[in-house]
């Protein structure tokens, strides 16, 4: 499996509930892990972390939700702090990979030991609001290993409310800019 949608993936009660808990979270702008880059990507962040009901109330139904589509989840599997995305007009995300060079050790991220030796190996981007509620910001999967040059594949069936994509962490994607609207998602990283 490269990636694959799922359409129709979360049902409305989900996505209100992830409205309700990233309601009072902080809001931060989206930059790179490894600094504080604001020219590859412009959109604002809001973080769900590991430990708290939130995060355990999504990433139980994400979980149930990957198994139910028939994807192999494994007992060994961390899933990352999950990130709410909110792309307004003019926001987008430029072409990157999501897979580190390396596996994690126990300094990374501030989530302790429990991802040492373990590294990303699927992503995925809920769409928490359909097409109709904004244009632009077209998800895209490129095959280059790399953001130059490239050209990528506009997934036109991610477009409902509660449609996911699940892909390799390997591959090179984006979200494309917005131009009218606000587009909101819900993007998870799982480790192995």
């Amino acid at each position: 499996m490269l990636y694959r949608v799922i359409k129709g993936a979360f049902d409305a009660g989900f996505i209100a509930r992830i409205g309700d808990i990233v309601a009072d979270l902080p809001m931060v702008r989206g930059a790179t892990l490894e600094k504080v880059d604001y020219s590859t990507r412009e959109c604002d962040l809001r973080w769900i972390n590991y430990g708290t009901p939130g995060f355990a109330f999504a990433a139980d139904r994400i979980t149930a939700t990957l198994r139910a589509a028939g994807t192999e989840v494994s007992d060994g599997w961390e899933i990352e702090n999950l990130q709410y995305t909110a792309y307004g007009p003019g926001a987008f995300h430029n072409w990157h990979i999501d897979e580190y060079r390396r596996t994690y050790n126990k300094y990374d991220l501030g989530l302790g030991e429990r991802f040492t030796g373990k590294k990303r190996t699927l992503s995925l981007s809920v769409l928490l609001n359909g097409r109709q509620n904004y244009s632009g910001g077209t998800f895209e999967i490129s095959m280059f290993p790399n953001g130059q040059n490239t050209i990528g594949t506009a997934l036109e069936t991610l477009s409902d409310a509660g449609d996911m994509v699940v892909f390799e962490s390997s591959l090179c994607h984006r979200v494309a800019p917005v131009h009218t609207g606000l587009r909101k998602s819900l993007v998870v990283w799982i480790c192995a």
